[in-house]
């Protein structure tokens, strides 16, 4: 109870206060460790190292920024639709947690100006999204799951996701691609190869249906990739069922 009250206290004393572009009121908490945020977004091209040689960047943080993202969403889905099966839940939150959401949503809060880096990052175009997890993983570590959750409650859920829109605009198209291959008792199989001859279009997705090339499609990661060759087989099976 006492904390609480501490808590409140030091809350409301820097509220107008600001933390990477945003006020601590939205937050909604004040920060402790302010180097596990540093870290956060420290890209791996500026690495530091430790005396043991161990290596500094925001990627341990993107790991466990990644898990608890996806408790929370997970939670939220939960909740606010009662009646859904596991398999909307699934398709939503995949479109939550997707790179190409992250990466806007941290691009909408100010993430992608305090980034550091040594290298171009305008050629991964979804590493902001990337750092956002680290951020996670760095508020999860200095706050808790309580402050974290309540920040996306509080803060990010109601400015940057409209679940209506969500619901309605289903794009992940391997999920549908997936989903369709099971209820039609068809082996769906994704084929992912490096591209070393092009940087926009670095991986190539080759999708096999009952050991048949149905689809290709490029893209700057493993994920992009799939996606691109999924939409252009749930095109051709819209277009069969025509």
């Amino acid at each position: 109870m006492i904390s609480k009250i501490i808590q409140s206290i030091r809350l409301y004393l820097h509220r107008k206060d600001k933390f990477y572009g945003l006020s601590i009121s939205q937050i909604g908490f004040v920060p402790g460790n302010h180097n596990l945020y540093k870290l956060a977004l420290l890209h791996k091209s500026a690495s530091k190292y430790t005396r043991e040689g161990a290596v500094l960047n925001y990627e341990r943080l993107e790991f466990l920024g990644d898990a608890v993202l996806s408790a929370i969403v997970a939670e939220l889905l939960y909740k606010f639709f009662p009646l859904k099966d596991e398999g909307f839940l699934t398709r939503v939150r995949s479109k939550m947690v997707s790179r190409e959401s992250l990466n806007e949503l941290a691009i909408n809060i100010g993430l992608d100006k305090a980034v550091v880096a040594k290298s171009d990052l305008s050629k991964n175009k979804h590493v902001y999204g990337d750092v956002f997890e680290a951020f996670v993983g760095a508020m999860f570590l200095d706050q808790g799951f309580v402050n974290t959750k309540r920040f996306f409650d509080k803060f990010i859920f109601p400015n940057f996701f409209n679940l209506k829109d969500l619901v309605t605009i289903d794009t992940n198209y391997k999920s549908q691609l997936i989903e369709w291959g099971q209820k039609n008792k068809r082996e769906v199989v994704f084929e992912i190869r490096e591209n070393f001859h092009s940087r926009k279009n670095r991986f190539i997705c080759k999708i096999l249906i009952a050991g048949k090339q149905e689809g290709r499609g490029t893209g700057a990661s493993k994920k992009e990739a799939e996606q691109n060759a999924a939409a252009q087989v749930m095109e051709k099976i819209r277009l069969q069922m025509e």
